[in-house]
């Protein structure tokens, strides 16, 4: 019998982890899918690029993909970016990360943000693939939060000498705000997010938003 539950559950989350996963866009062996040697020669010079946009199922909001090169290796880059609760440190529209569970497979953390100009509260499940350098997470839609949609995902692959090429995508809408204003504020906030998500990985971790407050 507890054998019979193990097996289910452990089925339940493969489950959530293939859709999640399918759900990413196919970027290659190398992560240089969709990129031209433009696009490349901006990322070699430090710059995040935007891929492009398209929309998702639902009308109401769009997935943006990007691409980074950190200057750290994957497996340092997975280290400092999978804990999601981290994210406090380096994001200022984060206010606060809480985790609710975690396990082998998946993680799931309630997130205090700002977008724009309000304030919400939602989960999201995070699941994790290390061997392949990557995750992605989808809205915990069991809990009441204040968004209609959100899900995203990093994947990161070598690049040159101890670096990182990372392919990133996010969607979010909220329940509150009409698609318009979403349309307004979420690619610059997604920008300077990454922005940021840069500076902490490219310092192993080591500067954090207090250290960036202090030399602006």
């Amino acid at each position: 019998m507890v054998k019979t539950a193990m097996y289910s559950t452990f089925a339940i989350f493969c489950l959530s982890s293939t859709l999640c996963f399918a759900a990413v866009s196919d970027f290659g062996s190398n992560g240089l899918k969709d990129l031209d040697g433009q696009q490349i020669q901006r990322l070699v010079n430090g710059e995040i690029v935007f891929s492009f946009t398209k929309l998702t199922k639902q009308e109401h909001s769009g997935l943006i993909e990007a691409a980074v090169i950190f200057n750290q290796p994957p497996e340092q880059t997975w280290n400092l970016l999978h804990r999601a609760e981290d994210q406090v440190k380096y994001l200022k529209e984060i206010k606060e990360a809480k985790v609710i569970s975690r396990n082998f497979l998946r993680d799931t953390i309630e997130f205090k943000a700002k977008f724009a100009f309000m304030t919400f509260i939602c989960r999201v499940n995070l699941t994790f693939d290390k061997e392949g350098l990557n995750f992605c997470w989808r809205l915990d839609t069991k809990h009441d939060g204040d968004c209609l949609e959100l899900s995203g995902f990093w994947r990161f692959y070598p690049y040159g000498q101890g670096k990182t090429l990372a392919r990133y995508g996010f969607a979010v809408s909220l329940k509150y705000i009409p698609i318009f204003v979403e349309d307004m504020f979420k690619k610059s906030m997604i920008a300077r997010s990454l922005a940021s998500v840069k500076k902490y990985v490219d310092s192993a971790g080591k500067e954090t938003l207090s250290d960036w407050v202090a030399t602006d």
